[in-house]
């Protein structure tokens, strides 16, 4: 009889879970959930780390056939993006907002590139790669764009946010240069 009445409570008790569960708030509480929301994040993470690895490692691989790799470059620097979109508290998401900017510059989508070195340096101006953002945007103003107010500002914004920066010196060099001829750069250069 003890048994029957353990096996009718442990069923009653079932039922009460049950009903809890089925009203959404018990279900989404549970520390089991949490635990496999927590899970099922790091799993995508982890996910999103290995395919990007696994590109640049392709990339890497082939760097020196020079093959057309824009595709593979947008693919690279649209995973960056997404990883850093979806875990923007974690340490990855800097990095991969700079790998994504290096990754468009390379298969020469400009607008991409340059808005992630702007994001980076707006969601992460603390970040050590903040000042290499707003150096890389001079670059691609510079050299790609050939838009010399742009890169000007981006050079002046690494100059005033970052002074004590290792890229401060090669930014004044470069703002010097900007608008030079070939000429006057090469008569410059051989000063």
């Amino acid at each position: 009889m003890k048994t029957i009445l353990n096996v009718s409570r442990l069923l009653r008790w079932g039922l009460w879970v049950l009903v809890l569960s089925s009203c959404g708030q018990g279900a989404q509480t549970t520390p089991e959930n949490k635990r496999g929301a927590y899970s099922d994040s790091t799993r995508q993470l982890e996910l999103l780390r290995s395919r990007i690895d696994s590109l640049e490692r392709v990339l890497a691989k082939d760097s020196l056939a020079q093959g057309n790799h824009e595709n593979l470059l947008d693919s690279l620097g649209t995973l960056c993006v997404e990883l850093a979109n979806q875990y923007q508290s974690t340490p990855y998401a800097p990095v991969a907002l700079w790998k994504a900017a290096r990754a468009f510059r390379a298969a020469g989508s400009y607008p991409q590139a340059i808005e992630c070195g702007r994001a980076l340096t707006e969601a992460f101006p603390q970040h050590d790669l903040a000042a290499s953002a707003l150096f890389h945007n001079a670059l691609i103003f510079n050299e790609d764009l050939q838009n010399l107010a742009s890169a000007e500002f981006y050079l002046d914004r690494l100059l005033e946010e970052y002074p004590t920066d290792s890229l401060a010196s090669q930014a004044q060099a470069m703002k010097e240069l900007l608008g030079l001829s070939d000429e006057e750069l090469s008569r410059k250069l051989r000063k």
